[in-house]
């Protein structure tokens, strides 16, 4: 097949994996409320009504920037604060996790060396954070989740640690590789297709960024995400992405 009619197919399988998440957990959600499970006045269930408004707003970001990507061929870098955009990412996954009765737990310093200012395309960078944390309530059946925003020296660092199912030490050199799902991850009662920790690898690539896999089969997995420190005090792209096909080229692990 050739190599560009390829790229397309995984770039709309990655769409249609990233969308149908935000589906299925804005439904999960919704569920909820008519449920009666996270109360039933308004104040009660308006930081659930909140989170399902921006993982709404999430999915209709996500395809908006899709349609300008197809006819600009422009990807949109800008400067956020990383540091808040997390704290939207816990406050649009508590609900999630709390169906499952996880713990989900957001853990920050009282201060970062050089601010906490990130360049690059925020709606990519969320697909790469999203795919992570919903992989981790995917594959722990009980326990906590863990969201840092940590300083290791001038880095600024996000990890995302689990005590689900783990990854098997010899698996780990194929975790990356677009629809490949590890023997444990089978075991699990919520499908998966594969394509999670593919998007997460791309858009970290894309970057600069290092993304890092710790685990042990049976106790838990942790990934480290590492912005190198810039000495404008951005962390994140320096300009401009990487183009799509070295992306392709140079990302994958095969």
């Amino acid at each position: 097949m050739h190599k560009e009619v390829f790229s397309k197919q995984l770039d709309f399988a990655a769409l249609l994996h990233d969308v149908s998440n935000i589906f299925e957990g804005a439904s999960l959600i919704v569920n909820q409320i008519i449920d009666g499970a996270y109360g039933c006045s308004l104040e009660e269930i308006r930081p659930f009504l909140i989170a399902l408004q921006q993982t709404n707003k999430r999915g209709v970001d996500l395809i908006e920037s899709r349609r300008v990507n197809e006819e600009v061929g422009v990807v949109n870098v800008t400067q956020f604060d990383v540091l808040v955009f997390l704290q939207k990412n816990y406050s649009q996954f508590k609900p999630i996790a709390q169906y499952y009765s996880l713990n989900l737990h957001y853990q920050t310093q009282a201060s970062y060396k050089h601010g906490t200012q990130v360049r690059g395309d925020s709606i990519s960078i969320d697909r790469m954070l999203c795919n992570l944390v919903t992989n981790a309530i995917k594959y722990t059946k009980k326990g906590d989740i863990f969201l840092r925003l940590l300083n290791q020296g001038d880095d600024l660092i996000i990890e995302i640690e689990d005590t689900g199912c783990g990854i098997a030490t010899e698996q780990l050199s194929n975790i990356f590789i677009p629809f490949w799902r590890s023997p444990q991850s089978r075991l699990s009662e919520k499908p998966g297709r594969g394509m999670g920790l593919y998007i997460a690898w791309i858009v970290a690539y894309a970057h600069g960024l290092s993304i890092r896999v710790d685990s042990v089969a049976t106790q838990g997995t942790k990934f480290t995400i590492q912005f190198p420190y810039k000495d404008d005090g951005i962390y994140g792209v320096d300009g401009r992405m990487l183009p799509k096909s070295q992306r392709l080229q140079d990302a994958l692990p095969v």
